[in-house]
């Protein structure tokens, strides 16, 4: 007699699961940027009268309820990737008016409250780049994989790319040690080489044509001029940090009050900065390009966690330029490395 086969409970991570997060990122981030901008170009219009007052946060949450009702309402694909836009606009909407939530008076502009929107949103960035590890997948993940993509095939919209990565999952999945899956998989397998004689070729998707736009023309502009570019980011980036630090150590009168309140943890933070990115151009203009693009990873990395935290704080939206700019910096060191030393262990 055969035992009963007990229940498994343990979490697959989704296909494609990076993605939909990415894109939830992605449309927070824009969320509270654009919002932030317009209120401030419009001079903070208000959607009411003298009772009511229809604050954004409102309009997060039904973004947020429809965001939630998609998934669970409809078994597409595209209903996870409506779901993921609507999850990170609905946050961005509602967190924006976090100050309204944490103090008495209800205070939109409480300084804290940009600094835990920016907190939430590295917090978000970790999680995403959590999801973006390599994992090994077990046959009963394998497995949950292959059907997900098998909609593709109700579809009539898998493509060449999609059956390679089916047959590599259900190549996992056949390894099973359960007989169900197996046979499953066996099935799956044999239906899936009479679909492969009308498949549709592959095509690379937005953000694959984005990358090899970008990659092409960096690829043009070469190896030197990237090299330059680099040099001088990091050259300006130590004369601006340096400078800052001496205006900090000398106490200049002119300096913001918020600042001079915070002035011996921005000293602490900006001279480590400072001393990551001065170790940096040492190495990097010595033809030690790896080490020094390693220390300059680290200084911005340091500088967006800890300093431009401190600074959203300090000077409020106006953060998010310098912010956006450390973001575009890091990237442009990050290809540099992906481009050119592949060996790297960056």
């Amino acid at each position: 007699m055969r035992m009963k086969q007990k229940k498994i409970r343990s979490v697959v991570r989704r296909d494609n699961a990076e993605g939909y997060l990415l894109t939830s990122l992605i449309a927070f981030a824009a969320t509270v940027i654009f919002t932030r901008v317009f209120l401030q170009m419009t001079g903070f219009p208000q959607l009411g009268n003298s009772v009511l007052h229809i604050a954004h946060a409102l309009w997060g949450g039904l973004l947020l309820f429809f965001a939630v009702l998609f998934p669970l309402s409809f078994a597409n694909r595209w209903a996870i990737q409506v779901s993921a836009l609507l999850s990170g606009m609905g946050v961005g909407l509602f967190i924006d008016e976090v100050g309204k939530f944490i103090t008495q008076a209800n205070d939109y502009f409480f300084p804290p409250a940009l600094s835990l929107i920016y907190g939430f949103f590295l917090f978000n960035i970790f999680i995403y780049l959590q999801f973006r590890r390599p994992h090994k997948e077990d046959p009963r993940g394998a497995m949950y994989h292959v059907l997900e993509g098998l909609q593709d095939v109700l579809d009539g919209d898998l493509d060449t790319e999609e059956a390679a990565q089916m047959d590599g999952f259900l190549t996992i999945a056949k390894q099973s040690e359960r007989d169900e899956i197996v046979s499953l998989a066996n099935a799956i397998s044999f239906s899936l080489q009479k679909e492969k004689l009308h498949l549709l070729e592959a095509e690379p998707s937005y953000w694959e044509r984005i990358i090899t736009w970008v990659d092409a023309f960096g690829l043009r502009l070469g190896r030197g001029i990237h090299r330059k570019i680099i040099s001088l980011i990091l050259i300006l980036w130590v004369v601006f940090v340096i400078g800052f630090v001496v205006v900090l150590a000398l106490g200049v009168p002119t300096l913001a009050s918020q600042v001079v309140q915070w002035r011996g943890v921005l000293l602490v933070i900006q001279a480590i900065v400072g001393g990551l990115m001065l170790v940096a151009v040492i190495n990097w203009i010595t033809r030690n390009e790896d080490l020094g693009l390693k220390f300059a990873v680290s200084g911005f990395l340091l500088s967006l966690v800890a300093l431009q935290t401190l600074y959203f704080y300090i000077s409020q939206f106006s953060a998010i330029i310098n912010t956006l700019l450390q973001l575009v910096f890091l990237q442009i060191l990050l290809t540099y490395r992906r481009w050119y030393l592949r060996g790297s262990t960056l």
